[in-house]
């Protein structure tokens, strides 16, 4: 069983690692945006939906209400603008940025939920934060070329944090009422309604440009970044601890940077390095404290 559990959190951080890298290698075949979301969501939510009906499980009302609200922010608002900053900084630093979430969901839960909030977590939020002023005021966008920018990728990146604290919020509060799948349907099918009226109305849709080889960096990303994670973490919070499970948070931002370098010929710099190691440094204290309450 020990042995399971590492290799399913193992898929689950690199799903999530490698989804900036998938992304960006998409936006070198000339998608864009909103195609990259739209088609990335849909193929993620008709897989939900399928299983749904094939083992009969069907949301009640209560449940459309509560994953509807739970899915616009994550499965649709926060993956649109976590998208929309790799067009301006690496998979690496949106990655770092990404795992801010912990942190800022934290806050969010001491604001409005009203949970204790100690001193080692007020420390590793500063440090957090401290870390990702420092990845965005570098101005070092690890893209390989020198282009980039990291106020803009950045501004995106941490509205998609934004977005993604309030989803957990959210989650806190309502999942626990509901079965895992029955809140995934509307989760995902709300998210799709959110992307495909935003690439609406901002006419970037354009998914008859697609060539052979964006579909099937699509389709990876929809299973391997999207699904699999989220099948993976929810295995895992049945057979393990919720420190065990929040291992994730910490190895993915590693494989974001790593596989960029790799795969993208992205550049890691001094200052990715240390603002990287701050906001994880952060978000190890906020986990751990948290962990210990429980």
């Amino acid at each position: 069983m020990r042995a399971r559990i590492i290799f399913v959190l193992g898929a689950a951080s690199f799903g999530w690692g490698l989804a900036g890298v998938g992304v960006r290698a998409v936006y070198q075949e000339g998608a864009s945006t909103f195609t990259v979301v739209v088609v990335r969501t849909a193929i993620a939510c008709l897989v939900v939906v399928a299983y749904g009906l094939v083992t009969g499980r069907r949301p009640s009302p209560r449940a459309w209400l509560h994953g509807t609200l739970i899915g616009i922010p994550r499965i649709g608002l926060a993956p649109i603008l976590f998208v929309a900053s790799l067009n301006y900084i690496s998979a690496g630093v949106e990655g770092l940025v990404i795992t801010l979430i912990p942190v800022t969901t934290a806050a969010m839960g001491h604001l409005f939920l009203r949970e204790r909030l100690s001193r080692g977590q007020a420390l590793g939020l500063a440090l957090g934060i401290a870390g990702t002023t420092l990845l965005i005021a570098s101005g070092d966008s690890g893209i390989a070329d020198g282009t980039g920018n990291t106020i803009i990728g950045g501004g995106l990146a941490l509205g998609g944090v934004l977005f993604g604290s309030i989803s957990g919020i959210l989650s806190r509060r309502f999942a626990p009422q509901h079965e895992t799948l029955t809140l995934a349907i509307p989760m995902f099918l709300s998210g799709v309604i959110v992307a495909i009226v935003g690439g609406w109305v901002a006419a970037d849709i354009k998914i008859g440009a697609l060539n052979l080889r964006s579909w099937q960096l699509l389709t990876l990303l929809a299973l391997g970044s999207t699904l699999l994670p989220f099948v993976a973490t929810l295995y895992a919070s049945r057979h393990t601890t919720a420190a065990n499970v929040a291992l994730t948070a910490y190895v993915a931002p590693l494989v974001g940077v790593v596989g960029g370098a790799v795969l993208l010929g992205e550049v890691i710099t001094p200052a990715i390095v240390v603002g990287g190691l701050l906001t994880l440094t952060g978000v190890v204290m906020v986990g751990r404290k948290g962990a210990a309450r429980h």
